[in-house]
């Protein structure tokens, strides 16, 4: 891909498939709408979402091709009224519907927080991570201080930002990740580690806990692994499942390989769950629909603590705009520790 210095450029998936799928393309800069405000954008945030998103592999209304990325710290440059002309120059971060992939995207105004500019490139990596990992372990999965929290991929950007919240609320916290992230996360604090790659989590889980099992898990693997989690439960504990890792298989979609996965997701029952007293949620941070108020009084909570040290957003790298097929590679390939991001003034 090579970047066309044009008034705007953006990220395209071109048809669905493997990273060589995105290309660079150029259009006029867009007019913000009544509700929007034209954001000249710093950084954007890479999410697993849209490694699924550019397979085919996540739910979308969106047909290729189509602008990717819902994640963005910039610049105010333009608002659509009158309403929200006091945001014109102000650092903002938030998440847009798509086009976060570029170099200018109108996002809704009252889905974006105002900002020290000194916290513009970390900043980027906390709306999708540290929303997801907060809603989950605090508004709907409950963590208390004597509980034990089980984080899958605790090495990834919603992994650590779970870390870091258990560690606020005071959990004990077991995480799964391959052997060469262990040094790096023990430096977070975890308390205990499971290579995944080595080990059986729900047997090492089961051995940790002196058979008593965990009290909150967050699932990003899905499939029969997700079955695995609820195994490892203890009674009054709950799953929260918000993804499908294990889906993908490779580069590129490949239905021989995830059908199987699909067909060994669990179904749960919901007298096994009445008898045994546990249970299991979903989240999807793009389908909160109704309580946008939620999003808004969270991301105070969770900018506040960037402020004061709670949370310390661990940014991997950062790629240029034109090396975003680089970038999803280095992520389908889970090297990253942290978030990756991309910038068009790298």
């Amino acid at each position: 891909m090579g970047l066309i210095m044009n008034d705007c450029q953006s990220v395209f998936i071109t048809s669905h498939g493997g990273p060589d799928v995105l290309e660079i393309r150029s259009a006029p800069i867009p007019d913000p709408k009544e509700h929007e405000v034209l954001v000249e954008i710093k950084f954007s945030g890479i999410n697993f979402a849209d490694i699924m998103s550019r397979m085919g592999l996540y739910t979308t209304s969106f047909k290729p091709p189509y602008r990717l990325g819902m994640e963005i710290a910039g610049v105010v440059v333009k608002a659509g009224s009158d309403k929200y002309s006091s945001m014109v120059g102000q650092t903002v971060v938030g998440m847009c519907r798509s086009g976060g992939y570029s170099t200018f995207v109108n996002a809704p105004a009252e889905q974006l927080f105002v900002i020290d500019d000194k916290w513009q490139s970390v900043s980027a990596a906390i709306p999708v991570n540290y929303l997801t990992a907060y809603f989950m372990m605090v508004h709907q999965g409950n963590l208390r201080k004597d509980e034990t929290i089980l984080i899958h991929g605790i090495g990834g950007g919603v992994g650590i930002a779970a870390l870091q919240i258990a560690k606020k609320i005071g959990s004990s916290v077991i995480g799964t990740a391959s052997g060469g992230k262990h040094s790096k996360i023990k430096e977070l604090g975890v308390d205990q580690l499971i290579d995944y790659q080595k080990e059986d989590f729900s047997e090492k889980v089961m051995e940790m806990t002196n058979g008593k099992g965990v009290d909150l898990i967050l699932d990003s693997l899905g499939g029969e692994e997700l079955a695995k989690s609820y195994s490892c439960l203890s009674e009054f504990g709950r799953v929260g499942a918000y993804g499908f890792s294990t889906a993908v298989t490779g580069p590129k979609r490949n239905y021989f390989k995830i059908l199987p996965k699909f067909l060994k997701m669990p179904k749960f029952n919901p007298r096994h769950m009445m008898m045994n007293n546990q249970g299991a949620f979903g989240f999807h941070l793009g389908m909160i629909r109704q309580r946008k108020d939620l999003v808004s009084k969270y991301g105070k909570i969770l900018f506040d603590w960037l402020e004061d040290g709670t949370i310390v957003p661990i940014i991997d790298s950062v790629f240029e705009l034109d090396k975003a097929s680089d970038a999803h590679k280095y992520i389908g390939d889970r090297k990253n520790f942290g978030k990756v991001l991309l910038s068009p003034s790298k």
